[in-house]
């Protein structure tokens, strides 16, 4: 039976082995359920850390909720989260972004403005699945073994390609044709970005398994024209000056609160409304 079929099923409630702290924000309780719920939201190997930061975005939305019934922002059987968007609309004040503040961010980052690189790229996959431990070291050793059969005559990758390549491009002798940004799996791609032209020294770990990689033609990115970015630099510094501007507003309610339980350390990633 698929797992769509079990339409009846309810979820269990979490468990925690650490008591959750009771957190008081202003005299209110955040229950834990609403604790133990906002956990999901947060990553991360240590659990104290987790609870901190879950914890500390409760308490941010508490007291904006709290800031936009004070002030009158919420009416009748209205969502509070409309409520907070209003109070920050009216509250939250940030300087405008005008031309010559945009074009200076751009001339200081000529770097990020970039068209993508270009490659043209032959590989070889040696499939494994990733929580197969076994079978990746088996795959890793045959993508070793291919490399140094290429080293010695570079013009064997495309029988080598039909003939152990998990890939379908193994049809095309290899060939995955032109890649740009975005058209492989991330990690796949981090990789052969940094890649010089020419054949891998050292297999390619993907979540497919490894990969042997010839970067058979490299075409660098090329710096753009600020024209062809300005509304792209003006929207990026206008979203950052009201980023900033909400965060110091929130850090005012936080300093003029009275919040027990939690220790607020006012980490950035907490703040999302």
């Amino acid at each position: 039976m698929t797992q769509c079929q079990h339409s009846s099923h309810v979820e269990p409630k979490p468990q925690f082995n650490n008591p959750l702290p009771e957190i008081r924000v202003n005299g209110v309780v955040i229950d834990e359920e609403s604790l133990a719920s906002e956990l999901q939201y947060h990553q991360g190997p240590d659990f104290s850390v987790v609870v901190q930061q879950a914890g500390q975005a409760l308490v941010i939305k508490q007291l904006l909720f709290e800031e936009a019934r004070r002030k009158g922002f919420q009416a009748a059987n209205e969502d509070e989260e409309v409520a907070v968007q209003k109070l920050l609309e009216k509250e939250v004040k940030y300087d405008d972004v005008d031309e010559s503040i945009c074009q200076r961010y751009f001339e200081n980052n000529r770097q990020k403005f970039t068209t993508s690189p270009l490659l043209e790229v032959d590989h070889i996959l040696l499939a494994a699945a990733k929580d197969d431990i076994p079978a990746r070291e088996v795959a890793k050793n045959q993508a070793k073994d291919i490399i140094s059969q290429l080293q010695g005559d570079p013009l064997l990758f495309p029988t080598l390609a039909t003939e152990f390549s998990a890939c379908p491009s193994k049809k095309m002798g290899g060939s995955l044709g032109q890649i740009s940004h975005g058209q492989t799996v991330p990690e796949f791609e981090r990789q052969i970005s940094r890649l010089p032209q020419g054949l891998a020294k050292s297999p390619i770990e993907s979540r497919y398994g490894f990969h042997v990689v010839n970067v058979t033609r490299k075409i660098e990115g090329k710096l753009l024209d600020y024209s062809m970015v300005a509304d792209k630099v003006r929207g990026y510094l206008v979203h950052r000056s009201s980023h900033l501007a909400v965060q110091a507003y929130i850090q005012q309610l936080v300093e003029a609160a009275e919040i027990q339980g939690i220790e607020m350390l006012f980490m950035e990633e907490n703040i999302h409304i």
